[in-house]
């Protein structure tokens, strides 16, 4: 039996952890040893980087843990077609969850259409074979430009934020 922390236990814990390996200078190494880590200690997910996708997934295949990557990272500035493409790519080296950035600035620039329809371009790509969660930068946002990116991910049938 698992040791209790205030009334949950450690793989309780890890279930809501997600694991990321996202930093530039991170080497072949530093990816496989995070995705062991997540595989040992059964995390939600595990992020990598786009490139690192088909590493963690060899890796972590049966294991329970998913294998997350970012897409418009870090700013959420790259096309909707390069996002849709990266979403793609994810998918096919074995991803089955998507972390995008939103576009802070056409958020910040009151350009909600193309808020929504570039994360509606990524849940399109996604094809229900990966769940879609929305990153904000709230550094930058107000509460109403909050509540307004919330409002135009739901419309676009992303998953969670």
């Amino acid at each position: 039996m698992s040791k209790t922390y205030r009334g949950y236990t450690l793989e309780q814990v890890a279930k809501t952890i997600d694991h990321s390996i996202l930093k530039p200078d991170f080497k072949d190494s530093d990816v496989i040893e995070g995705a062991e880590l997540a595989k040992k200690y059964g995390t939600a997910s595990y992020c990598i980087r786009p490139m690192d996708v088909a590493v963690a997934a060899k890796i972590l295949a049966g294991s329970g843990v998913n294998v997350c990557t970012v897409i418009g990272f870090p700013h959420g500035t790259t096309t909707t077609a390069t996002k849709a493409f990266e979403t793609k790519d994810a998918i096919a080296n074995g991803a089955n969850e998507i972390d995008m950035v939103l576009n802070i600035s056409a958020l910040l620039s009151g350009n909600y259409q193309l808020v929504e329809s570039d994360i509606k371009a990524v849940v399109e790509a996604a094809a229900g074979k990966a769940s879609v969660k929305v990153i904000f930068e709230t550094a930058y946002l107000n509460d109403e430009l909050i509540v307004k990116a919330c409002q135009l991910t739901e419309a676009a049938g992303a998953q969670y934020v």
